[in-house]
Order: structure tokens, then C-alpha cells, then sequence
């Protein structure tokens, strides 16, 4: 009886702690049979910075020195997979088990081959989180993420620029607008925000292979505006060509509703390539290889037609950015005073 006793005591025991564990389990999830939940993005929605090793030169294979460190944050258990599209004949991915919840660093390998030497915008995919980098391939080696030196609006992390208003905006006489790790996928393009301070707003641009350079902005121009007040929501539309001639025109697609003094309407950014391979000289700095883009913001109130309202020039350095941005009638102009490029 009492040996009876001790083994219904034994089995008990036993089922409590099965129990337990079934209970811890699904607790934390459904353990390694289970698919890995997590983001991409801090709790603000934020991306990490991704870190991009390894040179990436046409026609030759991505090898095990080829590949990208991100950040993940797992809130459950499982089996995961990271990766990106295919872009420029190469791709990233990694996938396996999370152990365990929290932050974690994942290390995505790089495969195929680099067909042309430009600059990919990889979008990187886990669950419903994405977030962005740039891979350059080169006929040589040597340049990983980033800019290539050869763009008329760089982009590289941390790149940043100090302009000044002339004359001063109030009390404003100069700001610094600064690369930051944040992107915003939008219409296919991916966009770097560009942080300003001490203006504190955000602008957001986009460069393609083929020589297109994008903002996801409002009808303004850069760092000045002139509505009263806006949509909610911007519009993606390219700033700059370097791969048209001079004389090229284009225009933005319409945006509204817009407020403009006492009028309501909509408007749109009319663009021309007025000058290509230029030298031009602001602050006491002369520069070589630059295009100039005459802007003119149109618009139309409710009930009647386009018209003019300004207009100005902006002159963009290869491997420097945006130099110079001169609007006469409004006798204003935001000049380049330094920059630092990575």
C-alpha cells in the first residue's frame, strides 16, 4: 500500500512538472517548432544602422568576407528569416532559430554577383518590418555602403552640411542638415531622412541607378517654405537629373490641398536643367562639374487656373550636393558654408 501510495506521489510529481513546462512554454511561444515574431525597428520604429562588409566588385562572386550586421529585436521564439531582394545581381539573407526574446545581432550573407558598378538600395525584410541599405559595387573594389563620390546629392551616413540663409531667416542665420540611419519606403524608393538642426524638421530624398534624384516632400524648396499649410502626407518626385540635357524639362505630380494666403488650391514643381558641367562660386569656394536646376512653383486656387507664383535656381557639386539654392524675387538664398561627406 504504501509502495502504491509513493508511486501515485511519483506520478503526480511527474504531471506537475509537465504541466509546468507546457505552461512556461506557451508562455514564451511555441519553442523551436514555432515561427520567430520580432521587428526590424525599435520601439519608436526606428532602423538600426546595418554594417556593410566586404568589397563588391562586378563579375566577381560575393564570397564568405561579403556580407551585412543588423539589429533584430525577437519578442517570440522560433524559426526565423531575414532578407532582402535581389538588386544588381546580388542578395542577403540569413535565417535560423531565436533562442531566446530581446535584441539580437544577425549576420546576413551576401550571394550572387555584381553586374553593374552603381549603387543598390537593398530593402530588408522581417516579418511585416522593413528597413534600407546601400551597397556600391565598383569595377575595382574598395567601397562597401554608400555613396560612390560620384553622386550630385551624396547620401552616406552621417554625411552632413551647414548652410546659410541669406539674409538671415528671423533669427536664423544657419542650420545643419545631417544623414541619418532612418529611412522610408515609398514607392519603391527608398528615402533617407535628413535631419536639420536647429530647424528640426526632417526631409526625406532618394537617388536611383539611372541618375534620377527623388524628394518625398511638399511643392517647397529645400529648407524654406512658403505655404501656409499643407497636406498631411508628402509626394515623391525627382529634384534633379544628371542623366538629361540642358534645356530638359519635367514637373511634379499635382499636390493639394494646399493654402496660400486666403487661397485654397493645389500646386505643383515645375523643373528645368538650365546647365550642366558648370563651375560655380559661393562663400568663397568654387566648384567644379555642377548642375543647375531652375524650380518654379505653380499654382491653382479652387475655381481658377495655374499661374507663377516663384521661382529660384538650386546648383548641385558632384560629390558635394546642393551648393547653392538662390530665390531672387524672394531676395533669399541658402548658400553652402561647409560639409563633411563619408
Amino acid at each position: 500500500m504504501n509502495k502504491f501510495t509513493s508511486r501515485w506521489v511519483l506520478l503526480l510529481a511527474a504531471v506537475l512538472v509537465f504541466w509546468a513546462c507546457q505552461k512556461e512554454v506557451s508562455k514564451e511561444g511555441t519553442g523551436l517548432g514555432g515561427i520567430a515574431q520580432g521587428s526590424l525597428t525599435d520601439s519608436s520604429g526606428s532602423c538600426k544602422d546595418a554594417i556593410v562588409k566586404g568589397d563588391y566588385v562586378i563579375d566577381q562572386a560575393l564570397t564568405d568576407s561579403n556580407y551585412v550586421i543588423i539589429k533584430v529585436n525577437f519578442t517570440l521564439q522560433g524559426k526565423y528569416k531575414i532578407y532582402t531582394d535581389t538588386l544588381n545581381g546580388m542578395w542577403f539573407i540569413d535565417s535560423g532559430f531565436a533562442l531566446t526574446t530581446g535584441p539580437a545581432t544577425i549576420k546576413l550573407k551576401g550571394y550572387g554577383k555584381p553586374i553593374l558598378p552603381n549603387r543598390a538600395d537593398f530593402v530588408l525584410t522581417f516579418n511585416s518590418s522593413f528597413c534600407a541599405f546601400s551597397v556600391v559595387a565598383t569595377t575595382t573594389g574598395g567601397s562597401s555602403g554608400g555613396g560612390t563620390g560620384t553622386d550630385y546629392f551624396p547620401n552616406t551616413l552621417n554625411s552632413n552640411w551647414t548652410y546659410e540663409y541669406l539674409p538671415k531667416l528671423g533669427t536664423l542665420d544657419t542650420f545643419r542638415a545631417t544623414v541619418t540611419s532612418q529611412t522610408v519606403l515609398f514607392d519603391n524608393k527608398v528615402f533617407k531622412q535628413y535631419d536639420t538642426n536647429p530647424l528640426g524638421e526632417a526631409y526625406y530624398f532618394s537617388k536611383d541607378n539611372a541618375g534620377n534624384y527623388y524628394a518625398l516632400s511638399t511643392t517647397d524648396f529645400d529648407y524654406l517654405f512658403i505655404w501656409d499649410s499643407i497636406p498631411s502626407s508628402f509626394i515623391s518626385y525627382p529634384f534633379l537629373k544628371d542623366n538629361v540635357a540642358v534645356g530638359t524639362t519635367w514637373e511634379s505630380a499635382e499636390y493639394g490641398k494646399v493654402k496660400f494666403g486666403t487661397e485654397v488650391g493645389v500646386s505643383k514643381a515645375v523643373f528645368t536643367i538650365m546647365g550642366k558641367g558648370i563651375t560655380y562660386s559661393v562663400l568663397g569656394t568654387t566648384y567644379s562639374d555642377v548642375i543647375s536646376v531652375k524650380r518654379e512653383i505653380r499654382f491653382k486656387p479652387d475655381g481658377g487656373s495655374y499661374r507663377s507664383l516663384i521661382e529660384g535656381t538650386s546648383y548641385y557639386a558632384k560629390g558635394v550636393g546642393m551648393v547653392d539654392q538662390v530665390i531672387p524675387a524672394a531676395n533669399q538664398s541658402v548658400s553652402l558654408k561647409k560639409k563633411q561627406i563619408f
